[in-house]
């Protein structure tokens, strides 16, 4: 696709779908400008005038990212009839997307502050989520009603933790991780109902 260097709008969008797929495929490092540039037939200064810097371009590309992964999420949450049935579609969207990389996609965010800031504003939003996504399956039956929400978000962030840092080192897959941290601790709070769902989900997995 010929890209119009007038139109900026364009370069835009297509700057943030080009440096997403590299992000998430490869991680921050493996974004270089000279690289983007090239894709759009466009030059690197060009690339500059639009986003200011490399940390501008990948903020918005993890805005982009958020805003998807809500978006799924709120799609299912309107399609689905139990929260449990959403958190597992999440996690198969999580599965799907680490067969696609081979490295934290959100790697070295030390040397982005602004990008930093707002993955971790992401985190603290995606955990009062969490929590609300909780609450309500207790409402639905699928998961116990004698849980301690204060001690269950601090095993969901440490588990989503150890998993995402493990399968860095290639030592295990990414889906793996998920089956013996996240899905284990689900089956831990749900209720019998909330079970059957979640050994449908394992049976699929397992066999696919």
């Amino acid at each position: 696709m010929i890209i119009n260097p007038t139109n900026r709008d364009d370069i835009r969008e297509r700057a943030i779908e080009t440096t997403s797929e590299i992000v998430l495929k490869c991680g921050n490092l493996s974004v270089r400008m000279d690289d983007v540039a090239q894709e759009l037939s466009v030059s690197k200064r060009t690339l500059y005038e639009i986003f200011g810097s490399k940390e501008e371009l990948l903020v918005e590309c993890m805005k982009r990212h958020i805003a998807r992964m809500s978006k799924i999420i709120a799609d299912e949450m309107g399609r689905e009839e139990d929260v449990l049935t959403v958190f597992i579609k999440h996690l198969e969207v999580l599965i799907a997307e680490s067969r696609e990389r081979d490295h934290n996609k959100f790697e070295d965010m030390d040397k982005y502050p602004k990008l930093k800031k707002l993955f971790h504003e992401h985190l603290a939003d995606m955990a009062c989520r969490m929590r609300g996504f909780m609450e309500l399956g207790v409402r639905q039956g699928v998961f116990r009603d004698d849980l301690n929400m204060d001690v269950l978000m601090k095993s969901f962030s440490a588990m989503g933790t150890m998993a995402n840092k493990e399968s860095e080192s290639g030592q295990f897959r990414y889906d793996e991780l998920i089956d013996g941290t996240i899905v284990v601790l689900l089956r831990g709070i749900a209720t019998p109902k909330g079970m059957e769902k979640l050994d449908k989900y394992r049976y699929k997995s397992n066999n696919r």
